[in-house]
């Protein structure tokens, strides 16, 4: 089974290939909607990571990809989001590694 770390390590590594798709909004969507379902049982519904993931990429069924633009020069267009997302997941990584460094 896959620990927490390698979970999170999952979902940054399908960056890349979401990014070389586009990204599609139907792919963007399930990427967001797997990651806030894994973030949710890691560390609760009302927890910082898992609050803060929505709050970088939205709410809502629109806000979270299904049928959102790409729309790069705009700061809440996929693009945009998915980085957010990036540099949340990120730094969530970060601090549960510092907080768990032997958790492999």
């Amino acid at each position: 089974m896959a620990s927490p770390r390698e979970k999170l390590q999952s979902q940054l590594d399908m960056l890349p290939w979401l990014r070389g798709r586009g990204p599609v909004s139907y792919d963007y969507g399930q990427w967001v909607d797997l990651t806030h379902h894994l973030l949710i049982p890691l560390f609760g519904a009302d927890s910082p990571q898992a609050k803060g993931f929505l709050e970088v990429v939205g709410e809502g069924a629109e806000a979270r990809g299904w049928g959102l633009p790409l729309a790069p020069g705009n700061p809440w267009g996929m693009q945009a989001r998915l980085d957010r997302a990036e540099e949340h997941l990120r730094a969530v990584l970060a601090r549960l590694s510092e907080a768990l460094p032997n958790l492999d």
